[in-house]
């Protein structure tokens, strides 16, 4: 199973790789002990008339495989397809996969590998592996509360926005911390909350040149497998490799299904 795991994680390295943030905390905070695989599908359809018909077709994937009940492979997908007229493009998405290892209760490590492409922002793509600690803070009936850290290589390639440059494209390598705290409330049978704010920086730039992000994610659940769900996503970069704005935003919301 490990090399199957370490297999697929060189894989990704590989991929052309959404808004440099994937939140995968959002997704990865509960594991039922009693399944094997469990997961959730979220798809979202929008439909805008321009000078052609545009129809977007988003839909991100969530599984996890349980195994020997203190080991999670977490494999999150999203692809985004749009139709423009007759063509049909995959305008972004990316790739995520973490290992990890459940050491007690309340505390887990984990090796993860991502992948994302971004076009229509101007990145090209994104590829990022390192290694993360995850810590449960609260565990209540109606909270969850865990903080990560952890620290990560990623490789950047940018399409410059300047116009007659004499170079049109722009890379970043570097490597970077990670502190993130997230919570999951449980506000009634119906409702339930799930925040996360995420801090990333190089070690020599911590404060100067750091990379914030913050995710909300609203969903009310109809049936125990079937729910409505809101996502809201910031992510503020105080030093961009290239001139473009330093926030970036995005919003959804779509059925959510879980198995």
């Amino acid at each position: 199973m490990k090399k199957i795991v370490f297999l697929v994680m060189g894989i990704l390295a590989y991929l052309p790789t959404y808004s440099q943030m994937l939140f995968s905390e959002n997704l990865t905070m509960n594991i039922d002990s009693t399944k094997t695989i469990q997961g959730s599908l979220f798809p979202v359809l929008n439909f805008k008339t321009e000078k052609e018909n545009v129809l977007t077709l988003k839909n991100t994937a969530n599984l996890n495989i349980l195994i020997n009940h203190n080991r999670v492979i977490n494999f999150i997908n999203k692809l985004e397809f749009s139709t423009y007229g007759d063509k049909v493009t995959m305008s972004g998405g990316y790739v995520h996969l973490e290992y990890r290892y459940l050491l007690n209760r309340a505390f887990e490590v984990y090796p993860y590998a991502e992948s994302q492409w971004a076009e229509s922002r101007g990145m090209l793509y994104k590829v990022s592996s390192g290694l993360l600690s995850r810590v449960r803070l609260i565990n209540s009936e109606k909270v969850l509360m865990f903080a990560s850290a952890g620290v990560f290589f990623e490789f950047e390639k940018w399409e410059n926005p300047t116009p007659h440059v004499s170079r049109p494209y722009v890379f970043s390598r570097s490597v970077k911390s990670h502190l993130s705290l997230s919570v999951k409330h449980r506000i009634n049978e119906s409702w339930e909350l799930t925040t996360t704010a995420i801090h990333q920086a190089r070690p020599d730039r911590y404060l100067k040149a750091a990379r914030w992000g913050g995710a909300v994610d609203l969903k009310y659940n109809i049936t125990p497998r079937i729910g409505l769900n809101g996502t809201y996503r910031l992510i503020y970069d105080t030093d961009p490799i290239v001139p473009i704005r330093k926030d970036y935003t995005n919003v959804e919301a779509g059925v959510n299904i879980s198995f």
